[in-house]
């Protein structure tokens, strides 16, 4: 957008104390409160022309919440202490983990803020429900670590990474990234085998269903089985089906007209 070579600036919510939040991004005049020993201007402002990134949008609390619903209306401010109206010029993008429709029906999150920012929603699925993203994001991670303690390990093995696929993520690429951590600081070679994986991926993950095909079925009979039982093991996740079964989606998606699943 016009926007790109402006200011980009993130505000993680749920790292502030709420006490803090409103200085933080409205800034505040000399002698607003105690230690405030000169003007500081926030976030608002510094993104003046750019883009302010509000992560955890869910943790704001009610008071909070009525300043920035003011803002977004008003394209206006004051900072703490002040009684000038400050205009305001910027592009809000907030995120969060939390069903914000959900708090709005408990009354945590305010109905009129919610809607002022669901303008344009994009919705992120987790990564286990996205297993052919997976390698990516591990050779991502194993790019930096490669960096960081200047190792050389060229890549993952085909166990290693099918154990990686198969795994449930709970934790998301968070967790992807502290299980690459752990096994490049493990792995003394060149190669990220199964045996640098935590416990877990091999105590607790449960290995996938079996397929039997009877005698006498057909090449027909068989695809179209292994590909409904894939279909169900996934939840019907399309994308990570395809990854399991070594096709492109393309081919999973006509397999499924033609076998009408």
């Amino acid at each position: 957008s016009n926007r790109k070579d402006n200011p980009f600036v993130p505000i993680h919510l749920g790292a502030l104390p709420q006490d803090l939040v409103s200085s933080e991004l409205f800034g505040y005049e000399k002698g607003a409160f105690t230690g405030a020993a000169k003007r500081y201007k926030g976030s608002f402002e510094a993104a003046k022309k750019g883009t302010i990134f509000l992560d955890e949008i869910g943790t704001f609390d009610e008071k909070n919440q009525v300043g920035l619903l003011r803002l977004l209306e008003t394209k206006k401010f004051k900072r703490i202490g002040g009684t000038r109206d400050i205009k305001a010029d910027f592009r809000v993008i907030t995120a969060t983990n939390e069903n914000l429709t959900e708090a709005v029906r408990q009354g945590r999150f305010r109905e009129d803020l919610f809607y002022r920012l669901d303008v344009f929603p994009i919705t992120l699925p987790a990564v286990r429900n996205r297993a052919g993203d997976v390698p990516l994001i591990v050779d991502y991670f194993l790019k930096q670590f490669n960096q960081s303690y200047n190792t050389n390990i060229l890549g993952v093995s085909p166990a290693c990474i099918s154990r990686l696929e198969l795994y449930d993520w709970p934790g998301n690429v968070r967790e992807i990234k502290n299980v690459l951590h752990r096994a490049v600081v493990m792995c003394s070679g060149e190669v990220l085998l199964p045996e640098h994986l935590p416990k877990r991926f091999f105590s607790e993950q449960p290995g996938p269903p079996m397929v039997t095909i009877r005698v006498g079925s057909t090449i027909e009979d068989a695809v179209k089985e292994m590909i409904a039982q894939t279909l169900t093991w996934t939840n019907n996740n399309r994308q990570r089906t395809a990854a399991i079964l070594g096709i492109t989606r393309r081919t999973l998606y006509n397999k499924i007209s033609k076998y009408k699943l």
